[in-house]
């Protein structure tokens, strides 16, 4: 096929894809408000009526395991979207399979699961690619490049950070595979990230960098020491959800598991009411300079049990967001040690993001364009290069591993 036609009709597929996913990932999001908004009235003066919150989403969790989806079937979206790049040709995500993860992570969601939506928008994108991949019976490398554009654009039209969604899926789909499909999924995302803001109030961080210049040697070492830090906390956050699955894996049966996990969900909410408010509420409230250090470090290790705990039982729900909320909540924390003299309170919480990012997702690029995207400021470039460098190497010398090699290791060998 001619190159300049192959690249016309990628392009228009890719426009295509862009807009389709910006429209379904729009009406998942707004799903998933809504039914956060309902649930949340229940949360008022700490009604000890909240701990049934997540028995109720175990109820409806269980049927859906029971009636549509198989041991197989379940994991986490992104790890479906690996396996079905490395077995192409095989459609493994089709139409109601992908819809039932969709129900029920929106079930983990509503219902005050610690999980993401991130995962669950990817595998929705992905799967739209996909199958209209399959039913045009485009080629192998075709199939490739519309999953990865329907990826990038449901990830641009629900979190508004299109040079994030593309860089992403770059970076952990493809392995850095950017010559190849650069383009299209950035069209795609780009697309995508246009309507949903036009359709959606996106919300944005507050910060203000003062004139202080943030590469000085006062601060430097500070990024460094911060760096390590963040790639031990990724390290822990990891151990936690794979602590977890060990655990509830002992427990024969699925609704087992689900009403364990769901009577301690219900526990921690109980306690500590932060734990049920969706992640972005949270991570704007931290990021605004609402908590002090206490509270701060206590955000922090509580999503990281809560979410090993949600995701290690068998919920359906990404482990992304989770991973926004502790990196912030731990790097304000940690900037309120350090306590670098003359900079915004946010700067450290920003940095811990991406940190985080970077660290256990093994998406170093992926996580210094999330800083920049999150802040608005071109001037954290450095910044975000020596700490996400760090944790990023900190968490492949001491653990060796990302977030997603088990779960995709062990769905490749069902599978085979």
């Amino acid at each position: 096929m001619n190159r300049f036609f192959r690249l016309i009709r990628n392009s228009g597929m890719a426009l295509t894809i862009g807009l389709v996913v910006g429209i379904m990932a729009i009406f998942f999001n707004a799903a998933i408000n809504g039914g956060v908004a309902l649930t949340r009235s229940w949360l008022i003066d700490q009604n000890p009526s909240v701990i049934l919150l997540p028995i109720i989403g175990a109820f409806i969790s269980m049927g859906i395991y029971m009636i549509y989806l198989k041991e197989g079937q379940i994991g986490l979206g992104i790890v479906q979207v690996l396996v079905e790049l490395e077995f192409i040709k095989t459609q493994l995500m089709r139409p109601f399979r992908v819809l039932m993860h969709v129900v029920g992570a929106t079930v983990t969601l509503i219902f005050g699961f610690s999980a993401g939506r991130f995962g669950p928008i990817v595998h929705l994108g992905a799967s739209i690619g996909s199958n209209i991949a399959y039913y045009l019976k485009l080629e192998s490398k075709d199939i490739r490049l519309l999953i990865g554009c329907g990826a990038a654009a449901a990830i641009a039209a629900v979190f508004h950070m299109p040079l994030f969604a593309a860089v992403f899926v770059l970076e952990v789909l493809y392995k850095k595979q950017f010559a190849d499909f650069f383009a299209p999924i950035v069209m795609a995302s780009v697309v995508a990230n246009f309507i949903g803001r036009a359709t959606q109030n996106g919300q944005t961080f507050p910060v203000e960098l003062n004139s202080i210049s943030l590469i000085s040697l006062e601060l430097i070492w500070r990024y460094v020491i911060f760096g390590l830090v963040m790639g031990l906390f990724a390290i822990l956050y990891m151990m936690s959800i794979q602590l977890f699955t060990g655990l509830f894996l002992k427990m024969k049966h699925i609704s087992i598991r689900l009403f364990a996990a769901a009577i301690s969900i219900g526990l921690i909410g109980y306690f500590f009411p932060l734990n049920f408010e969706i992640h972005n509420n949270t991570t704007y409230k931290v990021l605004s300079g609402e908590f002090g250090l206490g509270l701060l470090m206590a955000i922090g290790l509580i999503k990281i049990l809560a979410t090993g705990i949600t995701l290690g039982s068998g919920y359906i729900g990404g482990n992304f967001y989770p991973g926004v909320t502790i990196g912030a909540s731990l790097g304000m924390a940690c900037g309120k040690i350090l306590k670098p003299y003359g900079v915004d309170h946010s700067l450290f919480g920003l940095l811990g993001i991406g940190a985080m990012i970077a660290g256990y997702l093994n998406a170093p690029i992926s996580g210094i364009i999330l800083i920049i995207e999150f802040s608005g400021q071109y001037e954290m470039l450095i910044p975000a290069l020596i700490v996400c460098a760090l944790s990023v190497s900190t968490t492949f010398h001491l653990y060796g591993k990302d977030i997603f090699s088990d779960a995709y290791t062990k769905t490749i060998k069902n599978l085979v």
